[in-house]
């Protein structure tokens, strides 16, 4: 759905956002707070089969397995330097009956995009939770939801602190039909601030010297104008803050070889990074606190990342020797049986815990302090990254070397191949599978909205299920392995998507390959399912033009040694084999959304909102680390289940490969090149010094005019450039 801002002081021609920061000394608490008005969309209620749903302009939905399915926005509210939310409420106005009486959808199942055969046990729990829910709602006259909005989360965006508060504008009483509409609601958000003359004070005023997020926080919060001045930086610049380090890898002393002997390092500092490496052994780490070296490891970052000025941050080893955090998102299930991949185990390893550093592991990853990091409900981890992490999940050196010199040479070219994508679907569920009554579940449906909205003017090969008994509705070739495999190795793909069945060693096809002759799908008593692979660890694929993969599939980046394979850390760091420069896919199974796209959400919107970002962005194409996290974020607060599935999507998703990775290539000169003359001179210098000191023309593009990658144009552009110019480098790139 478009995003649109509908923050609005009703009472003000021009919408503008009402917004007030006052000491209410007179509360009891002595908090300070922050309340905004705000005012939903243009909606229109239309029947489905199963109901009527209310489409609203800028909404996305309320999403409770088998609860009634209303319109829902989150709000990205940005709070004083160094706020700390307290409370949150949220008040209605302008309510209003509406006229009739209306049957709303109940808000479809999550699905697992897993072997049911596998997973038979989990989708009777799901079955089970989705009718619970349903009854609860539709067999009570009591309104649906209760409240009109709440706090879903709260943190920093480095130096900005925020809350997401959500509006729920219509309220639903089943049994009667009642649907009763809030035209408007004010948003009441209670925060503290550090004591005067703390040590806390000082720390948050020096943090407004960081300026690397501005431009994103001016994006993202919808009062960014009204706060925009409390976070200008004033006095002088804090100490220590000289040395920036914008690129960090982490790694250990039996590794580091294989990064130098690499043509990494001296690439990325001829683009602009000022690289250090940092061992797990040295002391920046080893002197944190801990329980283990991966809080020791993210406080190391929550401790430099500001005055450093990271912005990415490469992993070298694998999930144990640099080591994932293990999150339990359900949390009634805290059994881990890494290693062995399955349907009962509870762990999600991921690098998202490297990525949010607002708080403390006790005020966030794990909130309620039971050693279990990530439970949805019990603990608080924040989604908008301060870093972007990306990791080469191997310990051996020519592999380590294989894959970070692979990355090199990607991003060094940048011919008309770029804009190229291979894409293959294959089904999840068949229609009626083991009678669960649905229509089938196709991946490349995913793939289609991908080539149709984002991908005008690209060159694309695609195949679909064409097989069996079910054939898939869009038309394509075949998929197969022959097809497939021989495509990706023959052609020339920079992107490379696919929504399948997956498994630790490659992705599968779903065929229904016979009928016992009741004309029903069955995976069991009988099985009538063929699983042929279509990519696997023994296809044959080469290295000669290598993609970025986002496969829409289970397990397919399973870092942990296992019986079968590892085709994620193949992908990348296998020579020869090695097709991919970058894999963003999941550690452990991915949750979908049924009936999507008309119910955005899950593995599919992940898919559709990376691509979206790596292409075209908010504001232009993003590196892949960049539009990793960005769309998991974007997708967490749009289209957020209200389940601890929500949780597992955020957290499985993980990337293998360099962050800062650009797609379509860069050239060591384009950074700097401020006039678009083609080289690095004078010109550019005193071009920057116009915009500076006469008052424009602004550098365009913007890019172009951030010469030191700050994201900002400031004095820092001239004097980068004049290095560039006069005292030999490095070139300006980012």
């Amino acid at each position: 759905m478009r995003k649109i801002s509908l923050l609005k002081n009703r009472s003000t021609i021009g919408g503008l956002v009402m917004l007030l920061f006052s000491s209410l000394t007179p509360l009891a608490n002595g908090y300070d707070v922050v309340s905004i008005e705000v005012n939903g969309g243009k909606y229109q209620i239309v029947d489905r089969n199963d109901g009527e749903v209310i489409e609203m302009e800028g909404f996305s939905y309320l999403m409770v397995p088998g609860k009634a399915l209303l319109p829902a926005k989150n709000f990205l509210i940005a709070l004083p330097p160094g706020a700390r939310v307290q409370s949150v409420k949220v008040e209605g106005i302008d309510s209003v009956q509406l006229p009739g009486t209306y049957q709303i959808s109940p808000t479809p199942p999550i699905m697992p995009l897993a072997d049911p055969f596998q997973y038979q046990q989990l989708l009777k729990e799901l079955k089970r939770e989705w009718q619970t829910n349903n009854q609860a709602t539709y067999s009570t006259d009591q309104a649906y939801p209760k409240e009109r909005g709440k706090l879903v989360s709260s943190g920093t965006l480095r130096k900005y602190s925020y809350a997401s508060v959500s509006f729920y504008p219509f309220s639903y009483h089943s049994q009667s039909g009642r649907l009763i509409h809030y035209d408007a609601a004010q948003l009441i958000i209670n925060y503290s601030l550090p004591s005067a003359g703390r040590s806390e004070v000082q720390a948050v005023e020096e943090l407004n010297w960081d300026t690397l997020a501005d431009q994103k926080a001016s994006r993202l919060f919808f009062n960014y104008q009204e706060v925009e001045e409390l976070y200008q930086p004033t006095g002088p610049r804090p100490r220590g803050w000289q040395e920036v380090h914008d690129y960090v890898i982490i790694t250990t002393s039996d590794l580091l070889g294989a990064i130098t002997s690499s043509d990494f390092p001296y690439w990325k500092s001829s683009l602009g990074y000022n690289l250090r490496t940092v061992l797990i052994t040295d002391t920046e780490i080893t002197s944190q606190p801990g329980a283990d070296l991966a809080e020791q490891v993210r406080n190391f970052l929550r401790s430099y990342y500001v005055p450093w000025g990271i912005k990415y941050v490469l992993l070298i080893g694998d999930c144990e020797t640099i080591p994932m955090r293990y999150c339990y998102p359900n949390p009634t299930n805290h059994t881990n049986q890494a290693g062995t991949p399955n349907a009962t185990s509870g762990e999600n390893p991921t690098d998202y815990y490297y990525a949010d550093l607002s708080d403390p592991d006790d005020v966030s990853w794990d909130l309620d302090g039971d050693g279990y990091y990530g439970e949805y409900g019990q603990d608080s981890p924040d989604f908008l990254a301060e870093v972007y992490v990306g990791r080469i999940p191997i310990n051996n050196t020519a592999r380590i070397t294989y894959a970070l010199n692979k990355s090199v040479s990607f991003e060094q070219d940048t011919g008309s191949w770029k804009n190229s994508a291979l894409h293959g679907g294959a089904f999840w569920y068949l229609t009626n599978e083991d009678n669960n009554g649905k229509p089938a579940y196709d991946g490349a449906t995913c793939m289609n909205e991908i080539e149709t909205n984002l991908m005008s003017g690209w060159t694309i090969s695609h195949y679909s299920e064409q097989g069996g008994l079910e054939l898939s509705t869009f038309p394509w070739p075949a998929l197969s392995e022959a097809a497939f495999a021989d495509d990706w190795r023959n052609g020339q793909y920079s992107i490379v998507n696919w929504g399948a069945h997956g498994w630790t060693d490659g992705a599968a096809r779903k065929v229904w390959a016979w009928d016992d002759g009741d004309g029903v799908p069955e995976n069991y008593n009988p099985n009538e399912m063929s699983w042929p692979y279509f990519i696997g660890t023994l296809s044959n694929l080469d290295d000669d033009h290598p993609s970025i993969l986002f496969p829409i599939s289970c397990v397919i980046n399973y870092p942990e040694p296992n019986a079968w394979g590892n085709i994620g850390i193949d992908l990348l760091t296998k020579p020869l084999y090695g097709a991919c420069a970058g894999v963003v896919a999941a550690t452990r199974i991915v949750w979908g959304a049924s009936g999507w796209p008309t119910n955005p959400g899950g593995g599919e919107s992940m898919c559709y909102e990376f691509n979206r970002h790596m292409i075209n962005g908010p504001s232009g194409p993003e590196k892949v680390g960049d539009a990793l996290y960005n769309s998991k974020f974007f997708c967490n607060e749009n289209y957020g289940f209200d389940h601890y599935a929500e949780y597992w999507n955020m957290f499985t998703y993980n990337l293998y490969g360099d962050p800062s990775l650009v797609r379509e290539g860069v050239s060591e000169l384009t950074r700097g090149d401020v006039n678009g003359d083609g080289t690095i001179d004078l010109g550019d210098v005193l071009h920057i010094v116009s915009y500076l000191y006469k008052g424009g023309p602004a550098p365009d593009p913007f890019e172009a005019g951030d010469a030191d990658c700050n994201e900002v144009i400031d004095l820092g552009d001239v004097l980068y450039l004049v290095s560039y110019l006069y005292k030999g480098g490095p070139a300006p790139s980012c």
